[in-house]
Formats: structure tokens, C-alpha cells, sequence
């Protein structure tokens, strides 16, 4: 399992989840961001569980159940009829930018802790 310097690809793939979040805010965003966004979203998501399953990370139940809330907004936002203009891309960005953001330097930070005392190698 990867330590310190190989815990680059949750740093980098967080960052690109803020990258789609920031396109949301731009005049051209459509539903086809939202589609990106909740695609990486799963993407980054299934790696996180299979990290904590393989590990058996102690904290697994409540961080999957986070992963879902996220993905249930997400769904939301592609099921609903609201057109994306500026108001509502702006709202639906900071939200889940929030998110997001409350997510990685809190129940993350502890997943990444544990991978790191973890005596897997």
C-alpha cells in the first residue's frame, strides 16, 4: 500500500474535482460539466472505498455514507429541470465546493492518516 510521497494521487485527484467545481461558475457551464463532475466524482470515490475495504479502515461506514450524500446531490442537480444560469451555477459551485472542501481536510485527512500509520506496504 503507498505511504507518504505515493498519497499524491488523492492530493491531485481532489484537485481536479475543485477544477470541475470551478468550471461550474464559468458562463459556458452546462449540464455536460455536472455529467464530468459526477463521473470524476465516482471515479475518485471507488478508489477511496476500495482503499478503506482493502485496509479495513476503521472509520469506512461513515466516510462511504459522505461519498453517498455527495453523489445524491449530484444526482439531484442532473435530475432536476433547473436551467444553469448564472445564480444557480454559482449557488450549486459553492455548495458543493463547501462540501467538498469540509470533506477533504476532514474525514479524508483521517483516511489518509490511517493509510500512512497503516502497516500495509
Amino acid at each position: 500500500m503507498r505511504k507518504t510521497s505515493e498519497l499524491i494521487w488523492q492530493d491531485a485527484q481532489h484537485q481536479k474535482l475543485f477544477e470541475i467545481l470551478d468550471l461550474l461558475k464559468e458562463e459556458a457551464a452546462d449540464r455536460e460539466v455536472v455529467l464530468r463532475l459526477q463521473a470524476y466524482t465516482e471515479y475518485h470515490f471507488e478508489l477511496e472505498e476500495q482503499y478503506m475495504l482493502q485496509l479495513d479502515f476503521p472509520g469506512r461506514e461513515e466516510h462511504i455514507r459522505a461519498h453517498h450524500r455527495f453523489r445524491q446531490e449530484i444526482a439531484g442537480l442532473l435530475g432536476s429541470e433547473t436551467e444553469l444560469d448564472a445564480q444557480f451555477r454559482e449557488i450549486i459551485a459553492t455548495f458543493l465546493t463547501e462540501w467538498l472542501t469540509r470533506h477533504v481536510f476532514g474525514i479524508d485527512k483521517r483516511l489518509e492518516a490511517f493509510i500512512l500509520e497503516s502497516s500495509a506496504s
